[in-house]
């Protein structure tokens, strides 16, 4: 079931929880017949102390959520600008479009399962790596006239590229919320919710229902936010996605001669 599908349930079995457990209450615990103004207070303070604190959360983490799609892009990008250039040079072409078809094949296996887990980057990506700038030095000719040593600095600066944005990648999904701040949102929101139910007590039982339920829904997709941006690599739409990188291993592949495309080794 897709990740929306499941959440919207999420939301409605949610709702309707809290709708019962009101009515449910309200039918045992008699309602308060004068207003609490302190209560209105305090509601006012928490929930915009809650707010802020939620609005940081989301920040921060669609920063790095911003950030971990960007990196994709620019490393498919990088392998796939190194791999035309490496044409110019005839006497290492096997050697660096071979290793950079190897590493963009490894990313999806090895990095994609790690970065899920928040373990950093797979030793398997990082030998791949190490190939890759090892390829380049198989041509030991220095280069001839301007244009051909600048094509040679502009590859070696793709092949930089590469590891930037992978290390963007490894930070982006490293970072976390800390365990204080999760407790806060969640029991804040809770705590929301619970002042919401005290403050409604004059209204009629179905009426309070429905507010605190809507509350509590409201509340609930706010964390559903949070979660879904703390998982910048997560299994689920909108994610960061291995797709374009991928993508430009099976071009490479496409269009490798010889035993550039052949099957990399484990």
């Amino acid at each position: 079931m897709p990740e929306a599908w499941v959440n919207g349930v999420i939301l409605v079995v949610a709702g309707l929880i809290v709708f019962g457990v009101v009515l449910l209450i309200r039918h045992r615990v008699p309602a308060a017949d004068v207003e609490h103004p302190s209560w209105s207070a305090t509601l006012s303070y928490v929930a915009t102390a809650y707010g802020v604190v939620v609005g940081f959360s989301i920040l921060f983490l669609f920063g790095q959520f911003a950030d971990a799609r960007q990196a994709v892009g620019d490393e498919a990008t990088s392998i796939g600008t190194a791999y035309e250039q490496a044409y110019l040079f005839p006497d290492s072409q096997t050697s660096i479009q071979r290793a950079l078809i190897c590493y963009a094949r490894a990313v999806p296996i090895y990095d994609w399962p790690a970065l899920r887990e928040h373990q950093g980057g797979a030793p398997e990506v990082d030998a791949a790596y190490h190939d890759l700038v090892v390829s380049v030095g198989v041509d030991d000719q220095p280069p001839v006239g301007a244009l051909h040593a600048g094509t040679a600095t502009n590859l070696v600066s793709q092949i930089g590229a590469i590891s930037t944005a992978r290390e963007t990648r490894l930070v982006t999904a490293e970072t976390q919320l800390p365990a204080m701040l999760w407790i806060l949102l969640i029991g804040g929101g809770a705590f929301v919710v619970m002042i919401i139910f005290v403050v409604t007590l004059p209204a009629k039982p179905t009426t309070q229902a429905v507010l605190v339920a809507m509350s509590s829904v409201f509340t609930l997709v706010l964390l559903l936010i949070v979660m879904a941006l703390s998982e910048p690599f997560g299994v689920g739409s909108g994610r960061a996605s291995p797709q374009l990188i991928e993508e430009t291993a099976a071009s490479m592949t496409s269009t490798a001669t010889g035993g550039v495309g052949a099957p990399c080794r484990p």
